[in-house]
């Protein structure tokens, strides 16, 4: 089982998964900075929120994944995601 499943049930779970998924969120948010900084990503996208989001659908993905055994939605999200932060830094070139 995952840990994110555990997460209620598990004493300490909650607290390892939320450490967790902060730091995958500051790595996704440091990389996007990263990208604007070098131009490649639009300087007017917000690395948080995006890094949040990419966070959540991924996460989402996952779940139906896990349910359906289709990787489809999981796809989706993360071609969305990839092409938003592309155009973003079409835009500003």
């Amino acid at each position: 089982a995952s840990l994110m499943n555990q997460v209620g049930s598990v004493p300490g779970a909650a607290e390892v998964s939320t450490t967790l998924i902060g730091q995958w969120q500051d790595y996704l948010r440091r990389g996007i900075e990263t990208m604007q900084a070098n131009g490649s990503v639009s300087a007017e996208i917000n690395a948080q929120r995006t890094a949040a989001a990419m966070i959540a659908g991924i996460q989402g993905g996952v779940s139906v994944l896990q349910v359906t055994g289709r990787t489809d939605h999981l796809e989706a999200i993360l071609a969305l995601l990839i092409s938003h932060l592309r155009d973003s830094g079409q835009a500003a070139a």
